[in-house]
């Protein structure tokens, strides 16, 4: 509840900010001239990079499971519907449900598949911002700013590297800490979920996984800067392809705040100040967000929600009542 809340909180914020900031009625018209092409190969863009994140999954997850591909592409649809018609990300919660349902797989393989896909996603997106910055046509009134994302880069490289180096003494640590004398639920239980965990983790780190899982994520990545790119292009925004990179980088950075269900008015602001630097205006930059919001939600729900009506019988939601069985 304290998370809905505070994302119901940014959400009024956010909003309250953009309706002071633009013309809406300019915005309107804007978007009523977007080239319906690019916005075409925008979403090609969009399934494309879901398709690579859909194969980096099954890569990440233990290769003796017979999940498929296709059944991983479709849970990720429907957890992405229920993100964004629902409150406090119950769709990565029910991506989890779904998945550890499938043959072969455990909580604990799904978890670390999922966290280990966070890692990967943070670390492309970093480096791309690294290669990207020194190019983007920042004003100096803004280069503040720019440096305070390079100083906020290194602090996290800096905090990695220490628990990197420090990691044994860490676990050494807290293997010495006081247990609790009594644990719910089943100890063997705990147990195989943490090798479970520990076996998916490896998988990020074995040689026969690495260069195709980090190649596929590349893949996603420039699937999303090209969603941007496009989107700018519809709209008339002459702004180079080191501007959509960083579109991409605010905006998944946004979402990862507390926000409403779809990542309502966060994502907007995110998109609309990013744009404001680079000689866009404020009615066309809040067009580009309208637009951007709708091509990355729409057909993911549409998709999810095709999905989960056909399969309905098929798919384990984790709230879904259980029948008694007949007599």
């Amino acid at each position: 509840m304290r998370r809905f809340l505070l994302g119901m909180l940014f959400t009024v914020a956010s909003a309250i900010l953009l309706v002071r900031l633009i013309d809406w009625e300019l915005a309107w018209g804007t978007l009523k001239t977007a080239d319906a092409g690019y916005i075409a190969l925008a979403v090609t863009s969009l399934v494309l990079s879901l398709t690579a994140k859909s194969i980096r999954w099954r890569l990440l997850l233990p290769a003796e499971s017979s999940v498929s591909t296709p059944r991983l592409y479709r849970i990720l649809h429907i957890s992405f519907l229920l993100n964004n018609v629902l409150p406090a990300r119950l769709g990565d919660v029910a991506r989890v449900a779904m998945t550890a349902k499938q043959p072969g797989l455990r909580f604990g393989h799904v978890v670390s598949s999922m966290l280990t896909e966070r890692i990967t996603d943070i670390v492309v997106l970093v480096c791309c911002f690294i290669v990207v910055s020194p190019f983007l046509p920042i004003p100096d009134a803004y280069k503040d700013w720019l440096h305070l994302a390079w100083g906020g880069i290194g602090a996290g490289i800096v905090l990695t590297a220490a628990v990197v180096v420090l990691h044994r003494p860490l676990l050494t640590a807290a293997r010495r800490l006081p247990q609790p004398r009594r644990l719910p639920g089943s100890i063997a239980r705990l147990g195989e979920e943490a090798q479970s965990f520990r076996e998916g983790w490896r998988q990020l780190f074995s040689r026969r996984q690495l260069l195709p899982i980090w190649g596929w994520s590349g893949v996603a990545w420039v699937g999303a800067f090209a969603i941007n790119y496009l989107l700018m292009r519809a709209l008339h925004i002459d702004a180079p392809i080191t501007v959509a990179v960083l579109l991409t980088c605010t905006t998944n950075l946004a979402m990862l705040v507390p926000s409403s269900p779809g990542y309502l008015g966060v994502f907007h602001a995110a998109a609309t100040l990013s744009l404001l630097p680079f000689d866009v205006g404020s009615s066309a930059a809040l067009s580009f967000a309208i637009l951007a919001h709708l091509v990355n939600v729409l057909p993911v729900s549409l998709i999810g929600a095709a999905f989960l009506l056909a399969n309905r019988d098929q798919v384990d939601l984790p709230w879904r009542r259980k029948q008694p069985d007949a007599q």
